[in-house]
């Protein structure tokens, strides 16, 4: 009888995580989705961050990148981005592990002005840049700075 209770119990966590699992987010088929990795850009004179062991998946919406984390415990990030610091760039072999041979990083300023850095493949740079297409540009200089409305 114990032994019947026990099997019982590992079915219904078995089923649980499996429903879990499937049940989780997911970015709408019709919705570009990338692979990548993000970690907050260090300030002057610190040390750098290490890029996470997992991936995750991230999708634009308009100015707003979408990040899924999580194969069961699913977590969704929203980071408002107000523009690329720098220009798409070239990692280094062994810089960024898990998403290609080749792969690619945006430092991008979010709203509140914090800096992050996402990596993805090299093959989803346009993923990557989204609405900011002129990242991905090389070579293109920086845009002219709109003057403060002084109520004139």
């Amino acid at each position: 009888m114990t032994a019947l209770v026990v099997l019982a119990i590992l079915i219904t966590t078995g089923v649980s995580v499996v429903a879990a699992t499937v049940a989780g987010f997911r970015f709408p088929s019709h919705t570009a989705t990338f692979r990548c990795k993000i970690r907050p850009v260090a300030v002057a004179g610190a040390r750098q961050h290490r890029w996470p062991r997992r991936r995750s998946r991230a999708a634009w919406v308009h100015d707003v990148l979408l990040v899924r984390t999580g194969p069961v415990l699913v977590g969704l990030r929203a980071l408002a981005v107000s523009t690329p610091e720098k220009p798409l760039r070239d990692t280094r072999p062994g810089e960024v592990s898990g998403l290609s041979t080749r792969a690619v990083a945006l430092v991008i300023r979010l709203d509140d002005g914090a800096l992050v850095e996402v990596a993805t493949a090299a093959r989803h740079r346009t993923q990557l840049v989204g609405p900011f297409l002129a990242a991905a540009i090389p070579g293109l200089g920086h845009g002219p700075r709109e003057r403060r409305n002084l109520g004139r």
